[in-house]
C-alpha cells in the first residue's frame, strides 16, 4: 500500500477511467481483509477512520494501525 496523495490516485483514477472505493476502519481485521482483497485484485483503495473510530480507538492506534498495513502491504 503506497502512501501517496489523494489528488495523485484521484487524478490517475480520472486518466485512466477507473474508480477507487473509500473504506472506513475500525480494527485490524478490517484492515488487513481490506487490503489482502486490494492486493488480490491489483486494485487501489483508501483507508480511512470515522470520527466515531478515532474516538473509540484513538489517533494514536489508529495511525500505528494503519502505518503496520502500509509495512505489510507494500
Amino acid at each position: 500500500m503506497a502512501r501517496i496523495t489523494l489528488r495523485q490516485l484521484l487524478d490517475h483514477a480520472a486518466e485512466n477511467g477507473y474508480g477507487v472505493p473509500a473504506f472506513n476502519i475500525n480494527n485490524m481485521e478490517q484492515g488487513l481483509a481490506i487490503l489482502e482483497a486490494a492486493r488480490k485484485t491489483n486494485a487501489p483503495v483508501i483507508i480511512q477512520a470515522s470520527r466515531g473510530a478515532r474516538s473509540y480507538a484513538n489517533d494514536i492506534m489508529l495511525a500505528k494501525m494503519m502505518e503496520a498495513l502500509e509495512l505489510m502491504y507494500p
